[in-house]
């Protein structure tokens, strides 16, 4: 048997087992309208029980049936926190004679995919009489969110299950999951006929096949980077710890974290609003529309998911595994990029492999922004991703002003720049840097052409940073990136604190301070022994206009191995001319960024993770400059960035795990019981209280 007959097979192989576990899956939109036979028995006056649920808990929607006597029921329709809709006809139970029912709604046919701003029309008819005709407010909803005869979203509108039954008009009982109207054949044919699911398994199905290398060159390959794997197969199982809170569940209903699902949905419509459910109280309101002021990268990677219908808002957990790894996926080649650079054809040795990642993983703020999988940290996440493979892609230009290295690089800068502006505005400034050292150096060839192409990207990049703008004036008509004065949370007070404004001159100073100079750790003799400082700014800047303060510890104490090394990288005054001028670049490059971000209002932790694809960029310059050291230099140099490298993991362990477990809002209340109780048996041992 050929290799292409083997690849073929296996790729429809793999497509029918991918097709059996999405059928499993799948849930076919109810009719609408809905039409059933209902069949009651007397019950207690008051009494509300379910017909139609759908969504989930605190954003849920109830078609409920109530009893006004023994022998007398009206229809009613709830949803979550708004005003309750209730019929005023009533009609008469009859011992074994079925109300014949007419359900046209949005709110139960209406999931994520095709949402409609609410409120929307409910139109219900008992017996050919009209029982309930409303406009209702509703939750957009998975397709997989809706509950016949049953409510297991809690609440007060109706009862936990139907007394009586629900049956189609052939005579099949409808209870619980929606699948039980249809069979199999027809959901089959609703699989085929109205999703893109088939052709998204086979893609992915062929293009596995197909792309896979053979097996020999599969293990050549783990074998030559085989200390690059295993660090991240030791850090990815301790970041899955982290963001799954140690249950290892992947896709989760995230408290805030399914905006960018709804965002994706809407994009498949052509726009750029939100239902309120998707931000609530991040909310930007304008021209009666609800807007996110995150970025859309997110979204867009979200795409083939919600055309599948897979785990609507269930991804960012996953999502953030994915973004950690690329993220050392990236650093691992910076690192060999930068040994490159000092014309070391060697590859990094594995030590040095292991405290390099160890550093950009498990001892930076990226594992921070694990302890909790919501957008803020998605968004950083994302975008320190991006940035850092568009930042080796620049290095590669920077070698090769003739090769196209500079598309990655503007491709994956733009990528991070709506996913979290920071990090894409470094990224971006540092292509542009390289086509400027480009500019200058072909500056004296005889013909223009050749300067062309640096020009070129150099216009390109402005041209990507304003795409931030130009996406801002599509939603809020104003180029300013986050008018604040359509933020639901910012008052006319709030406004006024600030004037308005997300940036301040007069804020550099306090900046400056917070995210290179204070040390804000203290060290405590209780479990996990190192935490986080006070959250609020020093108090002797008296002209910063910060609005939000949280709690936030600098550079050098936050990431000492990686600033360490970095600091080394920037000043690296190598023999090796090409390492010295992507140093130069690189440090110009982080300028507009950091200004932006000692400028800004708001001060947290987290921001600090805008900073690490410049720092991992720049520390991979210094171990560069450090293997081209002397022996015994080298040896001492090493041995000092293990020691900070032990630390670094350390206190940003301790740190993570105490704001995740104790600080944060949205976790569930046993994870923090079981912190504490961890935390109590720990300080035991040592006779310590907590």
């Amino acid at each position: 048997m050929n290799r292409r007959l083997t690849r073929v097979i296996s790729a429809a192989a793999l497509f029918l087992v991918l097709a059996v576990l999405a059928l499993r899956h799948f849930t076919p939109s109810l009719p609408n309208p809905l039409t059933v036979d209902l069949f009651l028995a007397p019950g207690i006056p008051g009494q509300a029980e379910p017909l139609i649920v759908s969504g989930r808990p605190s954003a849920g929607d109830f078609l409920f049936v109530q009893y006004v006597d023994a022998t007398h029921v009206v229809f009613g329709y709830d949803s979550w926190g708004h005003p309750r809709h209730l019929g005023t006809t009533r009609f008469a139970i009859t011992p074994g004679q079925p109300l014949r029912l007419s359900v046209a709604a949005l709110f139960f046919s209406n999931d994520h995919r095709g949402f409609a701003d609410p409120p929307g029309p409910l139109v219900v008819a008992c017996n050919g009489v009209t029982a309930l005709s409303a406009s209702v407010h509703y939750f957009p909803h998975r397709s997989a969110e809706i509950f016949i005869g049953q409510n297991p979203l809690g609440g007060t509108a109706c009862a936990a299950n139907l007394q009586g039954r629900l049956l189609t008009t052939g005579g099949r009982e409808l209870r619980g999951d929606p699948r039980a109207i249809f069979p199999p054949r027809e959901r089959l044919v609703a699989w085929l006929r109205h999703t893109q699911q088939p052709l998204v398994l086979l893609l992915l199905s062929a293009t596995l096949a197909f792309a896979w290398p053979p097996l020999g060159a599969a293990f050549a390959w783990l074998r030559a980077h085989r200390w690059f794997i295993g660090t991240v197969v030791v850090s990815a199982v301790i970041f899955s710890w982290l963001v799954t809170q140690g249950e290892f569940r992947f896709f989760y209903p995230e408290e805030f974290g399914s905006f960018y699902d709804y965002q994706a949905a809407s994009l498949l419509q052509g726009r750029l609003d939100v239902p309120d459910v998707a931000l609530a109280g991040e909310a930007f309101l304008f021209g009666g529309k609800i807007y996110g002021y995150f970025g859309p990268t997110p979204a867009l990677l979200r795409l083939p998911f919600i055309i599948c219908d897979v785990a609507f808002g269930e991804l960012s957990r996953a999502f953030l595994v994915v973004y950690f790894l690329a993220c050392l996926t990236a650093a691992y080649l910076l690192l060999r990029q930068a040994y490159r650079f000092c014309g070391n054809s060697a590859e990094p040795a594995g030590h040095i492999i292991v405290l390099f990642l160890g550093s950009a993983g498990l001892g930076s703020t990226l594992f921070f922004l694990g302890s909790r999988a919501y957008i803020y940290h998605e968004a950083i996440m994302g975008g320190a991703a991006f940035a850092l493979f568009a930042v080796y892609f620049a290095l590669r230009y920077l070698s090769d002003c003739a090769g196209r290295w500079w598309w990655w690089a503007l491709i994956c800068g733009i990528f991070s720049l709506h996913a979290r502006p920071p990090t894409g505005l470094f990224a971006l400034t540092l292509l542009g840097c390289v086509s400027i050292f480009h500019i200058f150096s072909l500056r004296r060839q005889p013909r223009l052409t050749p300067l062309l192409r640096p020009i070129g990207v150099g216009v390109l990049c402005v041209i990507g940073v304003l795409t931030f703008n130009g996406l801002s004036y599509l939603k809020f008509q104003t180029f300013e990136g986050a008018p604040l004065r359509y933020s639901r949370p910012y008052d006319t007070e709030r406004l006024a604190k600030i004037d308005g404004r997300s940036f301040h001159a007069s804020n550099l100073p306090s900046g400056v301070y917070t995210y290179l100079i204070r040390p804000n750790l203290h060290v405590e003799p209780t479990f996990p022994w190192i935490y986080h400082g006070a959250a609020t700014p020093p108090h002797f800047f008296a002209d910063a206009k910060i609005d939000l303060a949280e709690h936030t510890n600098s550079l050098p104490f936050a990431m000492p191995s990686l600033f360490a090394l970095a600091m080394v990288g920037c000043a690296a005054r190598c023999r090796h001319t090409s390492l010295r001028h992507a140093s130069l670049i690189v440090g110009l490059a982080a300028l507009p960024m950091s200004l932006a971000l000692f400028s800004a209002v708001a001060t947290s932790h987290r921001y600090t993770g805008d900073f690490v694809p410049f720092l991992i960029c720049a520390a991979a310059f210094g171990l560069a400059v450090i293997a081209a050291a002397p022996p015994r230099w080298r040896y001492l140099l090493h041995s000092v960035v293990a020691l900070l490298t032990a630390l670094a993991i350390l206190q940003t362990f301790a740190v993570t795990l105490h704001f995740q477990r104790h600080l944060v809002w949205g976790v569930a209340e046993p994870i923090r019981e079981n912190y504490q109780r961890l935390r109590h048996n720990i300080d035991g041992l040592f006779h310590r209280s907590p």
